[in-house]
């Protein structure tokens, strides 16, 4: 089974691709397949972010929201991440020390099309974690 993914990389752009192998956040390197199947190897260095999305299209309209309810994501410790570009996202992560490059976050808002982003640290302004 294939992973959607989306690559937000540093410079702004976005890729939408697939992966059929497990990411790791011990990786230097991403390979991944584009939509018209060609393959890509990114340093990690170059993605601000990898979002594993539930489809492509998403929801445009929809603005995710930031805060916890029914359906959120229970363990882990709240966690608020800024980005170069002002993009903010919330979640929860289980590990912040996962991996030298980065760690997992799971968005707070369950209708979110994201299921987890790979947020690559040293691509970040701040990251917060909150007293619970």
């Amino acid at each position: 089974m294939s992973n959607k993914l989306i690559l937000r990389l540093k410079d702004g752009s976005m890729l939408k691709c697939s992966s059929r192998i497990p990411f790791s956040a011990a990786f230097e390197n991403v390979t991944v397949i584009d939509e018209s199947g060609g393959v890509h190897k990114i340093p990690i260095s170059e993605i601000k972010a990898i979002f594993f999305v539930k489809d492509f299209s998403g929801n445009p309209n929809y603005k995710a929201g930031a805060e916890f309810g029914e359906g959120s994501p229970k363990a882990g410790k709240t966690v608020t991440v800024k980005f170069h570009d002002g993009e903010v996202i919330k979640g929860k992560v289980i590990n912040p020390a996962e991996g030298k490059n980065g760690f997992f976050l799971y968005p707070a808002d369950p209708l979110d099309n994201n299921e987890k982003v790979f947020v690559v640290r040293k691509n970040t302004i701040d990251i917060v974690m909150e007293n619970e």
